[in-house]
């Protein structure tokens, strides 16, 4: 399979970061080469390198179109301590499409606020690798008040009703805890808005719990959108 790379559009060339141009040099395309790169909103761009330059490379526009990809209507919403669980969780929930990614700060998480730039090249990656051109929304927040709608959100929680796929089907947001779980409050102000749900007897972790329900979803989910 071809390299998928990563750049923006500008005056009919393609303009590729310090990111991309390492992944240039790293497997040796050379100038005159074609690749094809996305933008990350969902267009496909095959393209001609014209230069490979130290921190940016340019490319020439050939052939654009949209691509067709299975995206899932799925808000997923994570609270963690640690980055490489964290980040394992956003590299699958890009392979699996889904629309928005947030993460949020609780009382047992920390916050990722100054790692922004960070996350978004995890799921640039992350698309990349499985030939993704719709990245998705990317939100950090240094709070607990997240941006969904309370009626299509459902929390991962052992304390909830067992999760069926009759139910799930009707949710588009889904919030997952942190390692050492909410605090008391902080079920309190939950329950108060969402409905929560379990996964039964079985402890997961919370990244192992997230992956099950966004793989129920995927197949639930819309088919492919329209493009």
């Amino acid at each position: 399979m071809p390299h998928l790379f990563y750049g923006r559009l500008k005056d009919g060339e393609i303009v590729l970061d310090e990111h991309e141009t390492q992944h240039l040099k790293v497997v040796r395309i050379k100038e005159n080469e074609e690749i094809l790169v996305t933008d990350g909103e969902g267009r496909l761009y095959r393209c001609r390198v014209l230069k490979i330059g130290k921190d940016e490379s340019i490319a020439r526009l050939i052939e654009s179109k949209e691509k067709r990809e299975k995206i899932l209507s799925l808000t997923l919403c994570i609270a963690s301590q640690h980055w490489e669980r964290l980040r394992w969780l956003v590299e699958k929930a890009v392979e699996l499409g889904v629309a928005r990614i947030v993460v949020y700060k609780s009382s047992r998480g920390r916050s990722y606020t100054d790692k922004l730039d960070k996350l978004s090249l995890v799921i640039r990656n992350a698309a990349k690798q499985c030939a993704r051109c719709h990245f998705p929304k990317l939100v950090v927040l240094d709070n607990f008040d997240l941006p969904v709608e309370p009626s299509q959100t459902f929390v991962l929680h052992r304390s909830g009703e067992q999760l069926t796929i009759s139910r799930a089907i009707h949710f588009n947001n889904i919030v997952v805890g942190p390692e050492g779980d909410f605090t008391d409050a902080e079920l309190n102000v939950l329950r108060s808005k969402y409905a929560l749900f379990s996964l039964g007897e079985t402890i997961f972790r919370f990244e192992t719990a997230a992956l099950l329900v966004m793989g129920l979803m995927y197949f639930l989910n819309d088919p492919l959108e329209e493009g």
